[in-house]
């Protein structure tokens, strides 16, 4: 497999971490159950969760890293979701009003709330000079923007207005003293929400890093498995901490060097390390946990010839 394949699988399955829950079977806006649909990696703005309106601002982890040349470096990439509130308005007059939905030239637009994608690429960071604490901010801004929506006959009817509040937040990086090269040393990671402390539950979420999560890659250097690990790293990964994400190996195992790889996701689901999207999984669903539903429901709808 090519390193272009090798990254895309590896993007797949982070994808799928990052907008898992995003939309629930049967896809509908009015379905309860996608009232509440941002439930993984979900960091709020300092203070939400003491006054219970959000969630803690920050995830941190532990990991192992195996130096296999003097001049090592990491990439970390921070991937999270920023909500983007969808508003429709029907123009009136020389106004707008906004309505729960709106029909223009057969297509009908409704209320909801997107996401977008931020990816923040961290480095190269030489891994000696990690033994000094790294702290990177990081800022998404926010932003309106305004898409006319038009008739057949090419008059405005209305409008649809998505918003974005900024997003702030810190990424620190330390590592433990190495005693050499192929000496093995531990990675301290944290993501902390440092935005503006929110006014209510929406402002909150609107504040919050969602699906949060990182992608570290090693260049002349290997990470370890938490789950499995060598031998002779078994007690440094036994001290491991982790708060609100696991970080496991990601991308083809190398048999060469069992438990142990180049690329690592910290998610914040538990997974196993080598986690792959199933070949049979034909477009992207985000919703894992339904498999099940939506597959008995599809059997239920089949003919008796079917």
């Amino acid at each position: 497999m090519t390193v272009q394949g090798r990254a895309d699988r590896v993007r797949a399955v982070a994808d799928a971490v990052l907008y898992e829950g995003y939309l629930l079977y049967p896809y509908r806006a009015s379905s309860r159950k996608n009232h509440s649909r941002w439930q993984f990696g979900v960091l709020g703005p300092p203070g939400a969760a003491a006054a219970g309106i959000g969630e803690e601002p920050a995830l941190a982890t532990q990991c192992v890293l195996r130096p296999l040349r003097a001049d090592a470096t990491i990439d970390v990439v921070v991937r999270f979701l920023q909500l983007q509130t969808r508003t429709v308005q029907r123009r009136d007059g020389h106004d707008y009003v906004t309505v729960p939905e709106l029909t223009v030239a057969g297509r009908s637009w409704i209320g909801w709330d997107e996401a977008v994608e931020c990816e923040i690429p961290l480095g190269p960071m030489p891994v000696g000079e990690l033994t000094a604490p790294h702290t990177v901010p990081v800022a998404v801004p926010g932003g309106t923007d305004v898409e006319l929506l038009t008739a057949a006959d090419g008059a405005v009817t209305g409008r649809v207005v998505r918003t974005r509040r900024p997003v702030h937040a810190v990424v620190r990086v330390e590592a433990t003293a190495s005693t050499g090269v192929d000496a093995p040393m531990r990675l301290d990671l944290a993501v902390e929400n440092t935005g503006d402390p929110p006014v209510d539950t929406a402002d909150a979420l609107r504040r919050s890093l969602i699906g949060a999560h990182l992608i570290l890659a090693a260049r002349g250097g290997r990470f370890v498995s938490l789950l499995e690990p060598p031998a002779d790293v078994a007690g440094l990964v036994d001290e491991c901490a982790h708060t609100r994400c696991f970080p496991v190996l990601v991308g083809d195992a190398d048999p060469a060097v069992p438990g142990e790889a180049a690329t690592l996701l910290v998610s914040p689901i538990i997974l196993y390390d080598h986690p792959q999207v199933a070949e049979q999984s034909g477009g992207d669903l985000f919703d894992a946990t339904e498999i099940d539903e939506i597959l008995t429901l599809r059997v239920l709808t089949l003919t008796d010839e079917e």
